[in-house]
């Protein structure tokens, strides 16, 4: 059957609708390469020209300095912990809403996530510190109980423990809509099928639900933590100066301590980290779908 062709002012003016798109690429493309050059210089501020020699001391200063190293594990500890606890959370609560029989049920739980994700971030993190500040809801609530004495507080801010909730509050409702979409995509005959050789719910759960649905888990937990790792408002507030994550360091670095080249090492370092999380995951789902 013979192919019919375009002709050729239409496929010009395809070409020509990506104008737009490729040089908004090419900006930010300059922008980032830059920014980039910046970190292959020793000094340099904003504003000024950079000096000094082409190389890669920035790079061994921020891994040999223990104020840098400490941020990129804190970085990484916390979005670890975040990424696990929002899957935890959002893995029941997304086949809830997508298994649950009533629709107004459904409804809710929609709601419930979409609320606080539509809902403005800082609005959101100073209503945590509400409830996790030495005075708050928490420590009011395990004082009244007997837990702890009237004087006393367990301490639930400024530190990791706060961070790391933070975050979780932050990348659960990504979680939870990915997850959400992987379960609707799921076929439910494979569960009824193994419930009729003789499984019951729990393993039909872990040894056929889980397993299909993996894809979508390491989808949810790469966008978690991806996203945990370049938080900078979370860290900020409920960590103040006792947590600094790897985006706070940069704008320090930047806007205070005027280091450009260590701030766009940092970025680099950064950006090759949340590659390495995309290329890692993508391996992983080319290597399950081909076994």
């Amino acid at each position: 059957m013979e192919r019919v062709r375009a002709p050729i002012g239409t496929s010009a003016r395809h070409w020509w609708l990506l104008l737009p798109a490729l040089a908004l690429l090419a900006f930010y493309g300059a922008a980032l390469s830059d920014l980039l050059a910046w970190s292959l210089y020793p000094s340099g501020r904003i504003g000024m020209p950079r000096s000094g020699e082409i190389g890669l001391a920035t790079y061994v200063r921020i891994f040999s300095d223990p104020l840098f190293r400490s941020a990129l594990l804190a970085t990484f500890t916390l979005s670890a912990v975040a990424t696990v606890a929002s899957l935890a959370l959002g893995l029941p609560i997304a086949y809830w809403i997508v298994r649950t029989e009533s629709r107004h049920t459904r409804a809710v739980l929609i709601m419930l996530v979409a609320v606080p994700f539509m809902t403005s971030l800082i609005v959101r993190l100073y209503s945590l510190m509400l409830v996790l500040g030495n005075t708050g809801l928490i420590n009011r609530a395990l004082q009244a109980l007997g837990i702890i004495a009237e004087n006393d507080f367990i301490p639930l801010i400024r530190n990791q423990v706060s961070v790391a909730i933070g975050l979780t509050y932050f990348v659960l409702p990504f979680v939870t809509f990915t997850l959400a979409g992987a379960f609707r995509r799921f076929d439910r005959t494979l569960e009824e099928a193994a419930k009729n050789l003789g499984a019951d719910e729990v393993s039909t759960f872990y040894h056929v639900t889980l397993p299909l649905l993996a894809p979508g888990i390491l989808a949810a937990g790469t966008l978690a933590f991806v996203l945990a790792g370049t938080a900078f408002a979370t860290p900020l507030i409920l960590g103040g100066s006792a947590v600094r994550m790897i985006a706070n360091v940069i704008y320090d670095q930047a806007l205070f301590a005027q280091n450009m080249p260590v701030a766009a090492g940092l970025s680099a370092v950064a950006l090759v980290f949340t590659l390495m999380c995309l290329y890692v995951a993508g391996r992983i789902g080319r290597w399950r779908h081909v076994a």
